[in-house]
């Protein structure tokens, strides 16, 4: 156990803010920093951090606590491991504990990637096709490559010799879910091994295989090669992101050290956690089929909700970094990286390929599509000009999607949206709280009950006609009243939430108990919408 002097010392060493700034993008507002909460999903901000007493809370889900319980819960590491990850950033000196557990696990990977390693060297076929990878003698030691043979037992052996009951908890079974494969591992971004990847060789599926997960273990949490490429990120400030181990190795080869890769698994938030704490840059290089685009789009939009600037590999070629490398060699992989595009220009080109821009109830969803990632530049002024820009040049003159990105007065308000389904859909129920509508609004809707107009104002007359004229062209479906009604529903909810906020102000301990368990409550209905 650790002395709780010790862990003050640490705690009171390390800004509480600065930390969680690696991690989370914060606003200062009045004493505190608000930001969305990392450990659920949410569109309106509810995390909390307070530099004064150096805690964080979530209005949300409920997380709180401070840099410690904040770092075991972002890396999912235990109390042990992260105070020692912030004693040495504040500089205090403890005597580093190693569990029983995590002193076997790295034994046990130790000794059996050296079996595979022994076995590489006797497997003609296993070198065979390393060599014709274009690997060298030197490469294939230095990326500590191995085999497991058919009928393999190396797990198991060395389990027995160790003394380890239960494999299944370091990622194996008795069975060695390696055999007849070749051998990549996997280490942590200290270096040591804590798993395999596996390349089959010959024919069958799946062509790659990883190790189980484990409490030490996580292919969400883990990427290839880090351990060797994170100081080459901080030093070129920027990480190129693969989805293969070979892409990976083919960048390091052409001495594009900064390279690292997922494993088999789509890009994370917990990936892109551990690469906040070295740049703010990615290049993502991911395949050109549909899933390869779909985990692009995945990986930038999370990028770029936590501050990233991303670049997107030219693939004009159709050849993966791996192939670039075997045929272009360095001077290939360099100028495929130097061509990388901006997410804000890639984001449409891609888009814009699954919908025939002819057809008008195309246009209606790649309208849809544009929209959400206009939301998300938002915050980049000059990405979204940017967007805007590659938006207009890819659909000519629509004018459905030339009003979106300009944000044209013409584009319907919620309020005009209302209006519009009340006058052609009047059977249609919608909850509309008073609270929630302006006064115009409110005006409107008494003329609207009774469908008489004899004595509105020249002024909402003229109103009523333009939210007429606006939305001639929108088509009302099952979809879009859905949505009206979700978006009414949200704004009763944030309402109350309003006027909770307020009734706090001057509540009693035990009616602030109750209203913020109402408001959590509310937050979370909010999130469900």
């Amino acid at each position: 156990m650790y002395s709780k002097q010790i862990i003050e010392e640490i705690k009171s060493k390390i800004d509480i803010v600065e930390l969680i700034s690696r991690y989370v993008s914060l606003q200062k507002v009045g004493n505190n920093y608000r930001g969305l909460c990392p450990f659920h999903t949410e569109t309106t901000p509810s995390f909390y951090v307070n530099p004064s007493f150096r805690t964080f809370h979530c209005f949300g889900c409920g997380a709180s606590g401070d840099v410690f319980s904040f770092l075991e819960k972002i890396e999912n590491i235990s109390f042990s491991e992260a105070l020692q990850k912030l004693a040495k950033e504040a500089n205090v000196k403890i005597d580093v504990k190693i569990s029983t557990f995590q002193r076997l696990y790295y034994k046990f990977y130790s000794l059996v990637h050296q079996e595979y390693k022994n076995q590489l060297k006797i497997s003609t076929i296993a070198l065979d096709y390393l060599k014709n990878r274009g690997f060298s003698n030197e490469e294939i030691l230095e990326y500590e490559f191995g085999f497991s043979p058919l009928n393999s037992s190396i797990p198991l052996k060395i389990s027995q010799q160790l003394g380890i009951k239960i494999l299944r908890k370091f990622g194996f079974t008795s069975k060695d879910l390696f055999e007849g494969r070749l051998i990549i591992p996997i280490k942590d971004e200290y270096g040591k091994t804590i798993a395999f990847g596996g390349r089959l060789l010959g024919e069958g599926q799946p062509k790659y295989l990883n190790s189980f997960d484990t409490d030490l273990f996580k292919k969400s949490k883990t990427l290839f090669l880090l351990d060797r490429a994170k100081e080459k990120i901080k030093n070129a400030d920027f990480a190129i992101v693969c989805e293969g181990y070979f892409d990976a190795l083919a960048f390091h080869r052409a001495d594009l050290k900064n390279s690292i890769a997922t494993l088999g698994t789509a890009f994370t938030k917990f990936h892109a956690y551990k690469l906040k704490k070295l740049t703010q840059n990615v290049v993502l290089s991911f395949d050109t089929d549909k899933a390869g685009i779909k985990a692009t789009l995945q990986s930038i939009k999370i990028l770029l909700t936590m501050d990233f600037n991303v670049m997107v590999a030219n693939k004009s070629s159709k050849k993966d970094p791996d192939e670039i490398f075997k045929s272009s060699g360095k001077d290939g992989l360099y100028n495929f990286i130097k061509e990388s595009i901006p997410a804000e220009k890639f984001i449409p080109i891609a888009l814009s390929k699954n919908y025939n821009l002819e057809n008008p109830n195309a246009i209606s969803l790649f309208i849809s599509e544009i929209r959400n990632w206009e939301i998300i530049f938002e915050k980049f002024p000059k990405k979204l000009e940017i967007f805007k820009d590659k938006v207009k040049e890819i659909s000519g003159s629509n004018i459905f999607t030339r009003r979106i990105i300009q944000k044209n007065s013409n584009l319907p308000t919620l309020d005009d949206m209302i209006i519009y389904l009340i006058i052609n859909y009047p059977d249609i129920e919608l909850d509309l709280n008073p609270k929630i509508l302006s006064k115009r609004l409110q005006e409107i809707l008494k003329y609207l009950k009774n469908f008489s107009f004899e004595n509105m104002s020249k002024d909402l007359q003229e109103y009523v006609k333009d939210v007429l004229k606006k939305m001639e062209n929108v088509e009302i479906t099952e979809e879009f009243i859905k949505n009206i009604k979700k978006q009414i529903k949200r704004k009763n909810i944030e309402k109350r939430i309003e006027e909770i906020d307020q009734y706090i102000k001057n509540a009693s301990d035990d009616e602030k108990r109750i209203l913020l368990q109402t408001r959590i409550e509310l937050i979370r209905k909010l999130k469900n919408i």
